[in-house]
């Protein structure tokens, strides 16, 4: 900027401007109306400027020096921001007003040169020394490391930018094109010229290349992170807030982020996962979830589970969220399948199970018909077990005016102040009791329980409202008594939501026991029970053993069981139970045994010739055959020695990480530990433990549903993925 003349407004370039359609001019006198604060963290004097008095001040910079607004410079030793003229006189005057010491010290050892110089000479001089310094010298002749804010409002003029031609102004800059800079003077300058320096919305020398790429990405970062719409950028709140918090930068428009900036992480990440997924060499448990958007569409997204090898974590990775209409074929699903499995070079041998939160019969057809085993996600089955119940008539009844109820005080400020007096009294938690996520159980549940804890306060607010219809919200004594019977019904399942949100990743180990603890224990009848709780549990009971009553997902639940090692006495199973699976888990250990031995014997056939026969030690001597005979034992009593191993071993903490006790089990039982692997890889659930609680599961679930159909995809994809 060096070097600029300022621009007043009656000349030619000006007036151009002035004679321009008025859109230009909207644009400013909206800008003119804020205020700019700018937080730098350097102080920089370009090499341009080489008066004595540059060594006290400095542009206001970012980390990386570059310069933020040429409008104020700021005094190094006191902080003391001064209005920049294009001159050093008011430089020298603040130093002799303020630091006259340093003044003194300052002229003595550099004295002003006599010679006075055209302001073309000076240029000329400039130019000279900057190619004299070289391209890829240092950019600025002082540097100082300093924290600080400069704020700039005022009248605007203008002041040429390097990048920008005045007389094509309104080709650089539109209404449909933001301004990249908007930078407004002081009102404290001595000549009363305030500047503006306008900078291009592309291809900026300076801030594009460094801010605002920065800015870009944390914003791109953002949306992912939050599942943020991109069109949020678009907000003035949003606009407002960037630049409140940062000085002033590019903030990407949503079509750049949509065609754009998106598309080229996705495309990073998804490169990086694959990567990842071509060297998984054990077995993967995958996950299908169905879900609908805002605008009614179906949609399923697919994961993938694996243990890497040494790792006592289980890794999950967001595979493709495909759009799934409701008219889909089996052949339809079929195909789709596998394309997704080709796609990711997924062989179906090497999964070990498919967890399924979905209901459609085309798309479960197709997956068993492909050789996969289905278990139903726990946390669909409790949705939909509890959705039944929400579903009878009276109950949804009921919930209708639960609903009603608590708007009506909500919205009526002298019955929401009396509750919330109320509730201090009474020692309940404020503001607990809400409408519901019908598409979340729980929360439905936790609007039932606070409301039921509140019955005798909601009751005696309604009852004193006036221009309520007492009809639309009354409960009667026997509705109450269902919203309790409910609430104590399905209290067990809350108990098993929280169980897995608490799981450091819940794994289908724990699945026969929560479902054996939940029909025998919990939802068992009992003589004090209504008949609205009895029918309740009855019909809980059926539905979850119903779900779970296939054959292949039996055994394979009781199998991952028996080989966690908080089940491994298995106190819940029957003998029957036992008996199921002692055949496979020793039918599959034994084959792990024979595979690997055949590989290490022909290992040693190839190592043989180049190994130097040794003189045999006393121990070989007298022990070696009896090491041989062991080392030689069959496949089968390998197996047992490892199962009796395994079986004598203390049972492990319910709080203990299995993936981690068969970590340091692995010496012990090397080859029950790699089949134990095969069965940790599969979750119980679709959704990770951190979107399990009711307020999360909530809003993943809202900011899901509202994204666009074609960024949905990639949105997910990178959010799943995001710490790729």
């Amino acid at each position: 900027m060096e070097g600029k003349q300022s621009t007043s407004p009656n000349s030619s370039n000006a007036t151009t401007i002035d004679d321009n359609k008025s859109e230009m001019q909207m644009v400013l006198a909206k800008m003119m109306e804020e205020k700019h604060t700018y937080t730098y963290k350097k102080l920089v004097v370009p090499m341009s400027m080489r008066s004595i008095y540059w060594k006290f001040f400095g542009f206001p910079a970012t980390d990386d020096g570059d310069i933020l607004t040429k409008v104020k410079i700021v005094c190094i030793l006191c902080k003391t921001q001064i209005a920049y003229n294009r001159n050093t006189s008011n430089l020298r005057m603040h130093l002799q007003n303020k630091h006259a010491q340093e003044l003194l010290e300052l002229e003595s050892t550099n004295p002003p040169r006599k010679q006075v110089l055209s302001q073309e000479t000076k240029e000329r001089r400039a130019q000279k020394r900057l190619l004299k310094a070289g391209l890829n010298s240092a950019q600025h002749i002082y540097t100082t490391a300093a924290d600080g804010t400069v704020q700039i409002d005022g009248d605007i003029q203008f002041v040429m930018d390097p990048n920008i031609s005045l007389s094509n102004i309104e080709d650089d800059i539109s209404i449909g094109q933001p301004l990249r800079v908007m930078i407004k003077g002081g009102s404290n300058t001595t000549n009363n010229q305030n500047f503006a320096f306008l900078m291009p919305d592309e291809n900026s020398v300076h801030q594009t290349g460094i801010d605002g790429k920065t800015v870009s990405d944390a914003i791109a970062e953002f949306i992912i992170m939050d599942l943020q719409l991109p069109e949020v950028v678009e907000g003035r709140g949003f606009q407002r807030l960037v630049a409140t918090l940062r000085s002033p930068c590019e903030i990407p428009s949503k079509n750049k982020l949509e065609e754009e900036i998106i598309p080229k992480i996705y495309d990073n990440f998804r490169e990086s996962v694959a990567t990842t997924i071509s060297c998984i060499n054990t077995e993967v448990g995958l996950t299908i979830e169905e879900w609908k958007s805002n605008s009614e569409e179906t949609f399923v997204t697919i994961s993938i589970y694996y243990q890497n090898p040494g790792e006592a974590s289980l890794e999950c990775k967001v595979l493709s969220t495909l759009h799934a209409p409701l008219d889909w074929e089996e052949s339809q699903w079929g195909s789709t399948i596998d394309s997704l499995l080709l796609d990711w070079d997924l062989r179906v041998d090497r999964i070990t199970a498919v967890v399924v939160a979905s209901s459609r019969a085309e798309l479960l057809t197709a997956l068993s018909s492909r050789g996969l085993i289905l278990v139903p996600c726990l946390l669909h089955t409790l949705q939909v077990c509890a959705q039944a119940c929400f579903e009878n008539p009276e109950v949804a009844n009921i919930l209708a005016r639960c609903r009603a109820a608590i708007g009506a005080i909500v919205s009526h400020p002298a019955a929401s102040t009396a509750l919330a007096m109320q509730e201090q009294i009474l020692e309940l938690e404020e503001n607990a009791m809400v409408m519901d996520y019908p598409s979340v159980w729980t929360s439905t549940y936790n609007m039932l329980e606070q409301i039921a804890l509140r019955r005798n306060i909601v009751t005696s607010i309604l009852e004193s409202m006036e221009g309520v219809d007492q009809e639309v919200i009354d409960l009667t004594n026997e509705q109450w008594r269902i919203v309790e019977d409910l609430v104590n019904v399905l209290e067990p399942f809350k108990v098993t939501i929280m169980t897995l949100s608490e799981e450091k990743m819940p794994l289908i180990s724990l699945l026969k026991p929560l479902l054996w603890q939940l029909v025998s224990s919990h939802l068992k009848v009992k003589e004090t029970d209504t008949e609205t709780a009895k029918s309740f549990k009855e019909s809980l009971a059926d539905m979850l053993c119903d779900r779970y009553a296939e054959g292949n997902v039996t055994l394979l639940l009781q199998i991952a069981t028996t080989l966690d090692p908080r089940f491994n006495q298995l106190p819940y199973a029957t003998e029957e139970d036992k008996n199921l699976v002692a055949a496979p888990i020793k039918e599959m250990l034994t084959k792990l045994i024979q595979e690997d031995s055949g590989s290490v014997s022909d290992i040693k056939t190839e190592e043989e010739p180049t190994t130097k026969k040794s003189r045999l030690s006393g121990m070989e001597l007298l022990l070696g055959g009896l090491c041989a005979v062991k080392s030689g034992m069959p496949a089968e009593e390998k197996a047992d020695l490892e199962l009796v191993q395994y079986q004598s071993e203390s049972t492990a903490p319910l709080d203990y990480c299995p993936l981690q006790w068969w970590a340091k089990a692995a010496a012990k039982c090397p080859y029950l530990g790699k089949l134990a692997r095969r069965y940790n890889c599969v979750p119980a659930c679709c959704a990770p433990p951190i979107r399990i609680p009711a307020e999360l599961q909530v809003l993943y679930d809202t900011r899901r549903a509202a994204l666009p159909p074609h960024l949905v995809d990639k949105l997910l994809f990178l959010h799943g993925n995001h710490t790729v």
